[in-house]
């Protein structure tokens, strides 16, 4: 044996003393080599030589086995005989191989009787101390690791496999790296820090930014606004949607069929952060941008789908037609109409192959209510620009109104319609816990009533449910937004006992939300009675307050409207165009340049195009997001979509 095996053995010790150690190994010793009683004399004194020097090297380290192994290589790999008991001579016939040479089948023979009686968990740890004796520390690790359950052997197997295969990195196109930058919110000089760690995975910035060049239509800018003709915009995004759909197209046979890509648009204002900057005009100012944009959300080929908008209240898709620095009116509003109408209605078919034209049709459906009264020349706000009722008639369930058809167009503003239920409810909760049942407040003792109603409510969500209700925010609007109005309907139990209103109300306004946002088609006939009883529920519990012009439209007119729509309406909120006013004033402050206003304009105008490329917006890094399923109530009042199932599977999320 050699001297570094007898130190694996008295490592390998239980024992906690060193010496007691070293006459455990004399035991060890007598056992392992089957010595005769005659010669434990020679044996003894063999082992004796070896414990005196042993334990000086080993003191002499510090008892440190690194430094130990290190100093006493040599010493330690020199061999050292011990008397052994005789063998009676072998008997004829083939002589024994070692076991290293022995085929699998006689391996597993020669060791059956070994693994028949030994437990499987003793041959394990013996295997493990016989690697960690013969110096294979991380064998001896590994077989520990592995044997410890299923599970972690899959894991190395699995792990083993793959070391085993040979990677192979791809390279980034350009268009792929620039998808990449722009849903990082990445700079140049950012991209350029990721690359130089990645040089093998994405292009040189140079080739990123002449993908940049095919993100933008020809457009026009000013100090004051900056803008897309309708026809460069429509072509622009139809070839570019196509560009990704072309595998799809290809399949297609085009003859004598007519392609159709349908778009929702509309317009929008907000306030905006006035900059350092001075005009050529002193009258102009920056105080305010008016928005006017449009989304696609459907390519048909005759009645087939060929693709579907996988999210089109996103502003992933929203499109910028012109931004003015204007403030939001009636006059600038019905001018905006006009502005994209007139363009709408000399739209020409955008040619992409010689058997193909796709022809557009843009449905007037981003629009708040604000935009609606000033389309349809509805002068009060508290009056219905569908039907013409005002708020005193809203209650009178009795008395109906003819419908405008021409105001049918314009959709249902799905976002703006759950953010008024909701304000609707919390102003019926603040009279509902002040205990005054009058529409209109007079009597000053009342209003103090109110106000400290809700005072105490506005402390009661901000403990229960975590939300700041109508608490105005610097500048612009209050807190009262839509993912407030998501978080209070989403826990009707607990916002009923808040605000005391009537738990089967504030239910059924929240199906009647989560249908009309769903994006599929609704069953009018069952949608139709469901916000008739609604509005019944209402009038019963609450006669002496009026319904919202908001409410009203949706309990009403609702069902008119879906039943008009072309696509399902919830596939036609303004959802995207409100995000874009955020967006605006992010890329304003991010990522445009500030000495000069026409510029700035103009950069603006392009993250807005590159943000929203179809192409790049298609190609994207997909990101898994968890949905929240419908309730039963709801899905009661949907009817299934087949032609849903046809959409490309790629663009769905």
């Amino acid at each position: 044996m050699t001297r570094r095996q007898l130190h694996d053995l008295v490592r390998e010790s239980t024992k906690r003393l060193f010496d007691e150690k070293l006459i455990d190994l004399e035991d060890k010793l007598v056992t392992i080599t089957k010595c005769p009683p005659e010669k434990i004399d020679v044996l003894q004194d063999t082992i004796k030589n070896f414990k005196t020097v042993y334990k000086r090297k080993w003191l002499s380290c510090n008892s440190t086995e690194s430094r130990f192994l290190e100093k006493n290589q040599e010493w330690l790999n020199e061999e050292i005989s011990f008397p052994v008991a005789s063998v009676a001579s072998s008997s004829k016939g083939r002589p024994n191989k070692e076991f290293g040479e022995l085929s699998d089948r006689s391996k597993r023979r020669n060791t059956l009787e070994l693994r028949m009686n030994v437990p499987l968990d003793k041959l394990t740890y013996a295997t493990q101390m016989s690697q960690r004796a013969a110096g294979n520390i991380d064998a001896a690790k590994i077989i520990k690791d592995v044997t410890k359950s299923a599970t972690s052997a899959a894991k190395f197997r699995k792990l083993a496999v793959l070391g085993s295969q040979k990677t192979t990195t791809k390279k980034h196109s350009p268009e792929e790296a620039l998808a990449v930058l722009v849903e990082a919110y990445l700079t140049m000089s950012q991209y350029e820090v990721i690359r130089q760690a990645n040089k093998d995975v994405y292009p040189c910035y140079k080739y990123v930014q002449n993908a940049k060049q095919d993100c933008y239509p020809p457009k026009n800018n000013g100090e004051t606004f900056a803008k897309v003709k309708l026809q460069d915009l429509v072509d622009h995004t139809t070839w570019r949607l196509c560009r990704y759909l072309e595998p799809v197209l290809e399949n297609i046979q085009s003859e004598n069929k007519e392609f159709v890509l349908i778009f929702k648009w509309g317009c929008d204002g907000s306030k905006q952060c006035e900059y350092k900057q001075k005009f050529e005009d002193e009258s102009d100012s920056d105080a305010n941008i008016f928005l006017s944009s449009l989304v696609p959300v459907r390519l048909l080929c005759g009645k087939q789908n060929i693709w579907q908008n996988p999210n089109p209240s996103s502003p992933r898709f929203c499109r910028p037609i012109r931004m003015r620095f204007v403030k939001e009116n009636k006059d600038i509003t019905n001018e905006e109409i006009e502005y994209v109408e007139k363009q709408a209605r000399n739209l020409q078919a955008t040619k992409l192959k010689e058997n193909i034209e796709i022809r557009h049709k843009l449905l007037p459906t981003m629009v708040d209510g604000k935009v609606c009264n000033a389309a349809t020349n509805t002068t009060s706000t508290m009056r219905c620009y569908i039907c013409g009722k005002t708020s005193k008639n809203f209650n009178d369930l009795t008395k109906e109104s003819p419908e405008k058809h021409e105001t049918l167009q314009f959709g249902l503003s799905i976002l703006h319609a759950r953010i008024r239920f909701f304000e609707y409810l919390l102003h019926l909760s603040y009279k509902v816990k002040a205990g005054v049942r009058e529409s209109r407040v007079t009597i000053k003792t009342d209003k103090e009533k109110i106000q400290t109603a809700k005072q105490n409510m506005q402390k009661e969500f901000r403990q229960k449910m975590g939300l700041l209700v109508d608490i105005p925010k610097a500048g612009y609007g209050n807190t009262n937004d839509g993912n407030t109005s998501r978080r209070f309907f989403n826990n009707v139990e607990e916002a009923a006992a808040i605000t005391g209103i009537d738990f089967e109300l504030i239910n059924r306004f929240k199906i009647i939300l989560e249908v009309l946002s769903s994006g599929f088609k609704i069953d009018v006939e069952k949608f139709s009675m469901y916000t008739m009883d609604t509005a019944k529920l209402y009038v019963n519990l609450y006669p002496w307050q009026p319904m919202s012009p908001t409410i009203h439209t949706i309990l009403t007119h609702s069902a008119s409207v879906i039943a008009h729509a072309l696509l399902p309406i919830g596939q036609l909120s303004e959802e995207a165009a409100e995000a874009r006013n955020k967006h605006f004033r992010q890329y304003r402050e991010s990522f445009s340049q500030k000495f000069s206003r026409k510029e700035c304009n103009e950069d603006v105008l392009n993250r807005l195009l590159l943000t929203s490329d179809p192409y790049l917006s298609s190609i994207k890094p997909k990101t898994s997001r968890k949905k929240q399923s419908f309730t039963k109530e709801a899905l009661e009042l949907l009817q299934p979509e087949p032609d849903l199932d046809s959409s490309d599977e790629s663009d769905t999320e």
